[in-house]
């Protein structure tokens, strides 16, 4: 039976996705650079902040891109308010039915800690997630599976005992790195194709299936 499910952030469980790029064009714009679409945003997030800023720099400044990441995007995605940032159709619903069929919650991302902690206090809150681990110094951001098995040991679960509900490609490695059955979500920010190319096998297009998938588990 299974004891806990893991969810990445952007674009599983909150659409991060025009804040993410308006905090980048703002940036952009200070440090010189042409602003990106929010198609390229889709394209670009999903591997941790540092490769975001590095794909959305023009090729000819990508040298640049750590202390563009630190110094100029990072104060002001911190300071972001999220007010463009929504959860998705029939969240609420499958957050509590796994809530009252005893499966622990927790988030996974490679969104900075600052940046997850905020949304924890605010729209991540009504979902009662155990534990919100982001990005943190010293520790590698996912595909590697370190993230995902500190969370399992704080929650007391093993790896076989729970899932792993992502969006990307990363997620998808995710789930297979740590032991974890995996499920892809088709409602954010990469299509079946890539996900399945990935190596995903289940999908879930709403929240209404995902419930249904994981409460059969």
């Amino acid at each position: 039976m299974l004891k806990a499910v893991l969810f990445d952030l952007d674009g599983t469980v909150l659409d991060t996705l025009p804040d993410l790029c308006a905090c980048m064009n703002e940036a952009l714009e200070q440090f010189g650079c042409r602003a990106i679409t929010q198609e390229e945003t889709r394209r670009f997030v999903g591997n941790g902040g540092l490769l975001f800023a590095t794909r959305a720099l023009p090729a000819e400044r990508r040298g640049e891109a750590e202390y563009f990441y630190k110094n100029v995007y990072c104060p002001i995605h911190f300071r972001c308010k999220n007010e463009r940032t929504k959860p998705f159709p029939g969240e609420e619903d499958c957050m509590a039915a796994l809530q009252k069929a005893g499966i622990a919650r927790a988030v996974v991302t490679n969104k900075s800690q600052t940046a997850a902690d905020e949304l924890g206090k605010t729209l991540l809150k009504p979902y009662g997630f155990s534990v919100i681990f982001g990005n943190r110094e010293g520790i590698p951001v996912k595909p590697d599976p370190a993230s995902a098995h500190m969370v399992l040991r704080q929650l007391g679960v093993e790896p076989q005992e729970a899932a792993f509900v992502g969006d990307g490609e990363t997620d998808v490695l995710t789930a297979k790195n740590a032991g974890m059955a995996q499920v892809s979500v088709l409602w954010g920010y990469r299509g079946r194709e890539e996900l399945a190319a990935a190596g995903a096998k289940v999908f879930a297009r709403d929240f209404a299936e995902l419930k249904r998938i994981l409460l059969s588990m």
